[in-house]
């Protein structure tokens, strides 16, 4: 396999889109090959591939195309001798109400893990959608893992924020968030305060949303914030090697 040169790591993308032709991300094998490659030039050891789940379709079929996506990229990859993050399967899953009664729920989770990537909606949260997302963790046993909270954070007034953070979850927040003006100082004291348990690139094409996992963290790690900076990546770590079955969980 062709060298890589990492310059910093390893980390582990929580969120990406890799796929190709499963979501609005990734288009071709081609273009995902490269986001691949250039996640291990920034040192990404592993990557979770997690494509848009909706419940207009159905749990069996998103799991077949998941499948056919992945094989169609690993091929590609191998044919072309292209290096590459460990790769493991999982989901964005959009909240809708009764999501936690969805029969093969777990089989949305990351990996083999009962680790859940959940996308909240873009609107303010009643009181009905935090004790849904509750009710997931306290009922199905499912951790979920609210993501790119950076996008819901000014839509929520500070008690509604504060009652999700007093449920046991965890919060992802996007690379970009630190990397983008309008972002960059709330996504730092989030992550400051703890607030922010794991990260993810969120990536989905070259261009409008770049592979950047590793470009944010070695900033980071060069500043203040190294600290807090290792705690998230080895939580990322270890819900990624609990999702690849090879670490109890600690959620």
């Amino acid at each position: 396999m062709t060298a890589v040169t990492r310059t910093a790591g390893p980390y582990y993308d929580l969120h990406s889109h890799v796929l190709p032709g499963m979501d609005d991300g990734y288009r071709s094998c081609e273009s995902a090959a490269e986001a691949l490659r250039r996640s291990a030039e920034q040192g990404v050891a592993g990557m979770m591939a997690t494509s848009h789940y909706y419940p207009k379709e159905t749990v069996g079929h998103f799991l077949e195309r998941r499948e056919h996506a992945f094989q169609e990229l690993e091929a590609f990859l191998t044919k072309e001798d292209i290096p590459a993050p460990e790769l493991c399967l999982g989901a964005e899953v959009a909240y809708h109400p009764g999501l936690v009664y969805e029969e093969r729920l777990e089989e949305l989770c990351l990996g083999a893990s009962r680790y859940l990537l959940l996308e909240m909606p873009f609107s303010k949260w009643t009181p009905d959608v935090l004790r849904d997302v509750q009710a997931i963790r306290g009922v199905r046993g499912i951790v979920p893992i609210i993501a790119h909270v950076e996008r819901y954070w000014q839509m929520q007034d500070k008690h509604t924020m504060a009652d999700l953070l007093d449920m046991d979850i965890l919060i992802q927040m996007n690379a970009e968030a630190f990397l983008t003006r309008q972002t960059r100082r709330l996504a730092r004291k989030l992550l400051k305060e703890g607030t922010v348990q794991v990260m993810g690139s969120d990536t989905h094409s070259l261009d409008r949303r770049p592979p950047n996992l590793g470009i944010a963290l070695r900033e980071l790690e060069a500043g203040k914030l190294a600290e807090r900076c290792a705690e998230v990546n080895r939580q990322s770590r270890s819900i990624f090697l609990a999702a690849q079955g090879t670490e109890k969980e600690n959620g």
